[in-house]
């Protein structure tokens, strides 16, 4: 299980999740994310949130109970808003788990690409590449959806993230996958 801070609430800047009665990731940072950790599988295991500087799994401010597939590997990503005023909107937070994350590309000369929409006040997307032509490579991503993995060969893109109708580009972004030598790496990008 790799576990991603994506709560932009400041109430949740910092947090402690627990595995059980177990301080898994203290001190957890957002916009951070955790290395690969074993976890127990084929039985029901409870994921939990707390503030940061908890001293105990009772401090908790959510809890998903989950059961993890033996010798599968999952990506899980906190969204939302803990926070009952200041954010508007504000979708609750909680715990988005993706069961088929990978540690390395498929192709060792590609980088494969996980995308998840996790931000809370942005409309349906679509993702389209315009450096080299390849044009929408992500149609139509909702706020908590993960569009599935890219498996892109490692060259330099430019991605804008645009409405989902196509007619506002919201951002721009570099991908430089050949120059940073990411062949054959997987990794996560969130919104």
């Amino acid at each position: 299980v790799q576990v991603i801070h994506n709560s932009a609430d400041a109430a949740a800047e910092f947090v402690d999740v627990y595995l059980n009665e177990d301080l898994l990731i203290p001190d957890f940072g957002f916009r951070t994310a955790s290395p690969f950790i074993d976890a127990p599988a084929g039985v029901e295991i409870v994921l939990s949130v707390a503030p940061a500087g908890s001293t105990s799994v009772g401090d908790a401010i959510y809890s998903a109970e989950v059961t993890l597939t033996a010798d599968e590997t999952y990506v899980v990503v906190a969204d939302g808003i803990v926070s009952a005023s200041g954010y508007n909107p504000a979708p609750a937070f909680g715990l988005q788990i993706y069961p088929m994350g990978r540690e390395v590309a498929t192709d060792p000369v590609n980088t494969d690409i996980l995308i998840h929409h996790g931000s809370t006040d942005a409309p349906m997307v679509d993702i389209v590449e315009t450096a080299l032509g390849a044009g929408t490579i992500v149609d139509d991503l909702s706020y908590t959806e993960f569009a599935g993995y890219l498996e892109l060969a490692t060259a330099d893109y430019t991605l804008e993230v645009r409405t989902a109708d196509g007619s506002t580009t919201v951002a721009s972004y570099q991908v430089p996958l050949a120059t940073a030598s990411l062949e054959g790496v997987a990794l996560v990008v969130v919104a």
